[in-house]
């Protein structure tokens, strides 16, 4: 079993994941951490809890609508859509996933 401790609006939270894992969930913490910054710089005076709830509805939002593009992609394949709105909606997923990956 695996562990570390990743920080997050600069406290510290001890982890307990599979062996090999940690890389990933460094990567997540990291990512967690850059949206609760960015809000910090925003929203101004809030808890802690407020801002961890709030970084977790904007992931949660850019996730939920990751996966309404590829339920629509593949609704599209299914009825034999056109090639130019599959190529739509992949600008789309690949500009999802640039915004994740900037956050």
């Amino acid at each position: 079993m695996g562990s570390l401790t990743v920080n997050v609006n600069g406290r510290s939270y001890p982890i307990i994941c599979g062996d090999g894992e940690e890389p990933h969930l460094e990567y997540l913490a990291e990512f967690v951490d850059k949206k609760v910054q960015d809000l910090t710089g925003s929203i101004g005076n809030a808890s802690e809890g407020q801002l961890l709830l709030m970084a977790c509805l904007l992931i949660a939002d850019d996730l939920s609508q990751a996966y309404e593009t590829i339920e629509k992609l593949r609704e599209d394949e299914e009825t034999g859509g056109d090639t130019s709105a599959q190529d739509k909606w992949a600008e789309k997923i690949e500009a999802i996933a640039q915004k994740l990956e900037s956050a």
